[in-house]
């Protein structure tokens, strides 16, 4: 533990801070409520910190770690995380290594040897491995400066992504007195947000939570055609060719639909590269580092791809299969654009699909009161994706910003879609899936609502639903039942794969009869367009501000020059078995371009330029530029 003496130490200012931020990361100052964080925590004190993804929430617990004495211990959810870190901070001049199950034996006694001699800075462990006596331990034999917790929604059960490993890591309080904490996490809804709090012991924790705010993501969600997987794997293919040549990603729902999705998007063109958790741990490695260092490449994955992995220039990222939750679809949305430029989000949808994720709520074992808060996360995410509400607005209210206001770029926003009142048509339908006693599938139901059920009954016939509905096509009454579902009024039965339509929420279903609850729907696309398969317009391509328009609008020179240090980029990261953007990202090597600096002086002056890149790669860069104009 540490010793009184080190504990009677002044701790380091926000100045001192502010100068490792601009040595090591090369950037002057810290960004929205960082340095509040970091203010916190070099003065002993915990802290929960919820910051959007690629709000630098990594810096809030590394640069304390640098400056105050001792180890700084982070424990992580996975090796991929863990690696990619560590080998971004070893790039930066910083003193870090990991403990997971692929260190070897001596690699492992080295790291001892560090932290005994104080060489290390941040040593990052799994909560698994944090589990195991002997670690302890050891770490009761280090000083420790301070212990971050990453990813820390992992530690609720009302979280999208709960760990029972995490629910331990409460005992940290006990076992290192005195140490601060700090706990951080991009997504927590304030129920989350109390969990966490109350789990890690973090009681007298300063609670920070920042904007949700994405100002350079374009979002937009695409209904899909009803029960044609190919249909589906047509509109991501498509979707991919329209961005041809960017880096992306692409979620799908199970491991067969990545590997079908991977060899449609080949077989069309794309460098496209399949993850998912039933692969060799080595195997996904490799396509990790594929993904990192190839230009361009687009990850077909589940949702074991992707938590922590900081490629900033993902330009876009389509879920063919949308997540369980708001919480899911903002981290795994957030992966695109982390270095601040233009990038896209776009969620196809359809009712199997939230059918389908109630099916596996219901399959697991958790309690009926956890199960029923992930059920109502379920079907607020579906109410954004089929609403009418500007996308990160109804996600930043959700996360608990009253104020948040349109931000002007989505798909609602870009053209708001007409709503009609559709409460008698949703009395209709209630009041015939009700008749029909809950025993069929939806295309029945509409068959019996346009009066069309095929050698009907007199039974069927004679209910004073039949026929009711003639004054809608078959279309705008799958909507009406889409949109039913998508709001629990009406729920899908699997039914060994012949789903039945039967009543949701009673309580609901009785407030639509009694006309209390009005019922809006989207009516077809005002520019319905013949051309297209789904008949909906064809993406606008809207010229984005700030580096993405930089580089399509750049001169042929600063072109040159920027691609110049692009292969000089490639080769060094080759060289070190590295993913090229921990060398340095596209935005660093735009402003190199763009700046031509002719000495080591005027480059120290680009953002993203550190004391410590400056010695490794400064001459390397001058040379790639002399040999650019040469």
């Amino acid at each position: 533990m540490l010793a009184d003496s080190t504990l009677a130490a002044a701790p380091p200012t926000l100045a001192e801070a502010r100068a490792t931020l601009e040595r090591v990361w090369g950037h002057a100052d810290f960004r929205g409520r960082q340095a509040e964080v970091v203010a916190e925590v070099l003065a002993g004190r915990d802290v929960l910190a919820v910051l959007p993804t690629g709000g630098g929430k990594s810096v809030c617990y590394q640069i304390p770690a640098m400056l105050r004495p001792g180890l700084g211990l982070v424990v992580s959810p996975l090796i991929a995380l863990m690696t990619d870190q560590v080998e971004a901070l070893k790039q930066q001049g910083v003193a870090a290594a990991r403990l997971d199950s692929g260190v070897s034996l001596d690699d492992r006694s080295e790291i001892w040897r560090a932290a005994r001699a104080g060489e290390l800075d941040l040593l990052y462990v799994s909560p698994e491995g944090l589990a195991q006596p002997h670690l302890i331990d050891r770490l009761h034999d280090l000083p420790l400066s301070l212990i971050a917790i990453d990813e820390a929604h992992c530690v609720s059960q009302w979280g999208h992504d709960f760990r029972p490993d995490y629910r331990t890591l409460g005992r940290l309080a006990e076992l290192f007195p005195g140490v601060p904490r700090i706990a951080v996490t991009a997504t927590a809804d304030a129920r989350t947000r109390e969990d966490i709090v109350r789990s890690l012991r973090l009681g007298e924790a300063h609670v920070v939570v920042d904007s949700f705010a994405r100002p350079n993501l374009q979002l937009s969600a695409l209904r899909k055609a009803n029960g044609s997987r190919a249909r589906t794997d047509e509109a991501v293919i498509e979707l991919v060719r329209q961005r041809r040549g960017k880096s992306g990603v692409v979620y799908c729902g199970s491991r067969d639909g990545c590997e079908r999705v991977a060899q449609a998007l080949r077989d069309a063109g794309t460098n496209a590269i399949a993850y998912h958790a039933g692969m060799d741990a080595r195997d996904r490695d490799r396509r990790l580092e594929r993904f990192l260092a190839e230009d361009g490449a687009v990850m077909v994955a589940t949702i074991a791809f992707g938590m922590g992995v900081d490629k900033a220039d993902v330009r876009f990222v389509i879920h063919a299969d949308p997540p369980g939750s708001l919480e899911a679809y903002w981290q795994e949305i957030g992966r695109a654009g982390r270095d601040g430029d233009p990038a896209e989000g776009v969620t196809l949808y359809g009712p199997s699909d939230i059918a389908w994720t109630l099916r596996r709520l219901d399959s697991r074992p958790m309690a009926d009161e956890v199960k029923a808060v992930q059920v109502r996360k379920a079907r607020q995410l579906f109410a954004m994706l089929d609403g009418a509400v500007c996308r990160p607005q109804a996600v930043r209210r959700y996360f608990g910003e009253a104020e948040a206001e349109p931000c002007g770029v989505c798909d609602i926003c870009q053209d708001p879609p007409q709503l009609h009142d559709a409460t008698t048509a949703a009395q209709k339908a209630l009041a015939a899936v009700q008749r029909l006693d809950q025993r069929f599938g939806r295309g029945r139901i509409v068959d019996h609502l346009l009066g069309k059920t095929r050698d009907v009954q007199p039974w069927e016939e004679g209910l004073s639903t039949w026929g009711v509905g003639r004054d809608l096509s078959p279309n705008g009454w799958r909507d009406v039942i889409d949109h039913l579902m998508f709001e629990g009024l009406l729920v899908e039965d699997p039914n060994e794969g012949k789903p039945l339509v039967r009543l949701g929420d009673p309580a609901a279903v009785r407030a639509v009869y009694r006309g209390e609850r009005t019922i809006e729907v989207r009516r077809a696309p005002p520019r319905f367009d013949p051309a297209t398969r789904s008949g909906n317009p064809r993406q606008r391509s809207r010229g984005g501000e700030g580096r993405n328009a930089a580089l399509e609008n750049m001169d042929a020179e600063v072109r040159a020059r920027f691609e110049t240090l692009r292969a000089w980029r490639r080769e060094r990261a080759s060289e070190q078995r590295v993913p090229p953007y921990v060398i340095f990202q596209d935005r660093t090597l735009l402003e190199i371009a763009i700046a031509e600096p002719g000495d080591l002086e005027r480059l120290a002056q680009i953002p993203g330029v550190g004391q410590t890149k400056l010695d490794r790669y400064g001459a390397g860069v001058l040379a790639a530029l002399a040999q650019g104009a040469a």
